[in-house]
């Protein structure tokens, strides 16, 4: 895990190298071990580097083949690459020293862009092709996006970096904020791939590539989900359920097997749900062998309504880990909350981004390395909101005017009666329910069910902002135009796999490992656990109204064999939830009195504070709940606040 960073200047303009020193240090926080810098003409790339395999000088990067004419500098861990490295060596290819970065080069130096498609792992990096005439770059982002990289291109000047930070401290390159991307920030709590906050920097969408030669930047697809998932969805799956599980069990074992190797300590996020104590119960059986314990990292609460400790206390017990438990108080959230921009170098409004934090710098405490659950629920269908959309699914087929009427009618009833005795949970869930039946057309539909459930249809949210955004063309338009010859269970599947997968759990992931120094890994977006999850009947995830049904079976095995109760395995998903509702009417409505002020909104001139003012009033009155929307707005203002500076 490290940072990247690079440029080409226009006109053969020689890059500085204090300027590339300059990129490097603003992303120290992700490579603290090492850095280093490479100029050739107007080509430039910077690197941080955290040491994880090979932690010799050797496996510094720039990292060049042979004769200097391929480098690349890279973030992430490919796991296959002791594989790759034997191919490599049997044509010849001669390595000086263990990383997984040097499979890089020599793959490109003999596949070329096909060699792309041959990587297992986590990754963002740049290939410099020094082999031609006319030099060229290349950036590359793993198929799912678990790693960050932005890019700008502007009068033929290209940059790019795994932060915003580091593009920042070119001169060509502005703060100017893209009203467009806040649009879809308030709507999301995210910032969506291939935008930015800022206007002139975009980010490289999961699975694609980038080539810049001559001035000229085309963009290419190595891999895409949705192809991945029609190549399979015709194979016919003849396995009893029974060999169905000890195949998921095998290929579990064998994904974890990969992704442990490191020359650092590694560790397990356990959180006591199903994704976090399968990794935990397969990484133990490996370890156990060998006669030593691993450790596991949770956190817990006071409120037993949030407190998953226990659960994880019961697995850890089991599997006899060395297991350390935090427990956290409100005052520890709270405090890390001015420090939120300059860990989230974009807004990201997940409350469970704070939580998160604190998970991450407790465990580096004790390893450099984590594995994380993430993935399961998306493969899975472990959210609520995905099995929301097959139900209410049939709702298109009614006219949008009659919906309109009914809906809308209904919301307006139960928003009156908020005013009176009626100020409970359930009414307002129902308002914002009914406010976002109210769809117009497809795009819509969907957009309503990712990140926040729906805070507000989007001409309100567009209300919110002094410059006029288009909010007139959906989002998700070209991803359900690639989605459409898919049957419904499938297009669910793949838009939170493009939308709120990459967007917001593993940006949250990343950035919060990444501001202590640590690497966090994802077991169950590894290749073969992907493709094992595509060739599954949907019965596999959902079945009798069931979530992640294999996962919950192999769950239950497991529990069983080590003479633990399978209760566990029936756990509804609960995750790193806060009352963030409750907070904002208490402990931290001086936030709002602060950042939402009706005199800061004015000067600031990105909101309007009449609409703000509003939405804030009706919050604290408890006549609803836009607890969503206003952590969005306060998240964003201290971004704001912290890239002024």
């Amino acid at each position: 895990m490290c940072g990247i960073a690079g440029l080409v200047n226009k006109n053969g303009i020689v890059v500085n190298a204090e300027l590339l020193n300059k990129m490097a240090n603003a992303m120290k926080h992700r490579g603290p071990d090492a850095d280093g810098v490479f100029v050739y003409q107007n080509f430039g790339l910077a690197f941080r580097r955290l040491k994880i395999i090979d932690l010799s000088d050797l496996a510094n990067q720039p990292m060049f083949n042979e004769d200097g004419k391929v480098g690349v500098v890279f973030n992430g861990e490919i796991y296959n690459f002791q594989e790759l490295r034997c191919e490599l060596q049997t044509v010849g290819h001669v390595f000086k020293s263990q990383s997984d970065t040097e499979v890089i080069v020599h793959g490109f130096e003999q596949w070329g862009e096909s060699f792309f498609k041959k990587l297992n792992g986590m990754f963002a990096f740049s290939i410099l092709d020094l082999r031609t005439q006319c030099p060229s770059l290349y950036l590359v982002r793993d198929r799912f996006g678990i790693k960050p990289l932005f890019y700008s291109l502007l009068d033929k000047n290209f940059a790019f970096a795994s932060e915003l930070k580091p593009l920042l401290q070119l001169n060509w390159i502005s703060k100017d904020i893209s009203s467009e991307t806040l649009l879809y920030y308030l709507k999301f709590s995210h910032v969506p791939q291939p935008l930015s906050i800022l206007k002139n920097i975009q980010q490289l969408k999961s699975g694609h590539y980038l080539k810049y030669q001559e001035h000229v930047l085309t963009e290419g697809v190595y891999f895409d989900s949705i192809q991945l998932s029609q190549k399979t969805e015709n194979n016919t799956y003849c396995k009893q359920e029974d060999e169905v599980l000890s195949e998921c069990e095998h290929i579990l074992k064998q994904v974890v097997t990969r992704q442990i190797i490191s020359d650092v300590p590694v560790g397990c996020f356990l959180s006591g749900g199903i994704d976090s104590s399968l990794l935990t119960m397969s990484y133990a059986e490996l370890e156990e062998t060998k006669g030593r314990p691993i450790k596991t990292f949770t956190i817990s609460y006071e409120e037993k309504e949030f407190d998953e400790g226990r659960f994880a206390s019961e697995i850890a017990k089991a599997f006899h880990t060395e297991h350390y438990e935090l427990l956290v108080k409100p005052k520890d959230l709270f405090d890390l909350i001015p420090k939120i921009s300059e860990y989230f170098d974009q807004p990201l409004a997940d409350t469970t981004a704070l939580p998160t934090l604190l998970l991450a710098k407790f465990a580096k405490e004790k390893v450099t390395v984590a594995l994380s659950g993430d993935g399961g629920d998306e493969l899975f269908w472990g959210y609520p909101h995905q099995r929301a959309l097959l139900v209410l699914n049939e709702l298109q087929k009614l006219p949008f005017g009659a919906r309109k009427v009914l809906f809308g009618s209904l919301r307006s009833i139960l928003k009156a009666s908020l005013f009176g005795p009626f100020k409970n949970k359930f009414c307002q869930q129902m308002v914002k329910l009914f406010d976002i039946l109210q769809f117009q057309d497809e795009g819509q539909f969907y957009q309503n069910f990712v990140g926040s459930l729906g805070p507000l249809q989007m001409p309100e949210l567009a209300s919110l902002l002094k410059e006029k955004a288009d909010f007139s063309r959906p989002f998700f338009t070209d991803i359900l135009e690639q989605l459409r010859p898919l049957d419904l269970e499938e297009k669910v599947t793949h838009l939170f796999l493009k939308t709120f997968l990459v967007d917001t759990v593993l940006a949250k992931t990343d950035r919060a490992g990444m501001a202590v120094g640590l690497e966090a890994r994802v077991p169950f977006l590894d290749n073969e656990f992907v493709d094992f999850s595509f060739r599954l009947p949907f019965s596999y995830k959902l079945k009798l109204g069931e979530s992640k049904y294999l996962l919950r079976r192999l769950l239950r095995k497991k529990l069983i064999e080590h003479g633990l109760s399978s209760r566990l395995s029936k756990r509804k998903k609960q995750g790193f939830s806060i009352p963030m509702r409750d907070w904002l009417r208490g402990e931290l409505r001086y936030l709002l009195q602060d950042y939402l002020s009706f005199d800061r909104l004015k000067r600031e001139g990105v909101f309007q504070e009449n609409q703000v003012q509003r939405i804030v009033v009706e919050h604290l009155e408890n006549r609803a709940n836009h607890s969503h929307l206003l952590w969005s707005l306060l998240v964003f203002q201290m971004w704001k606040e912290h890239f002024s500076a």
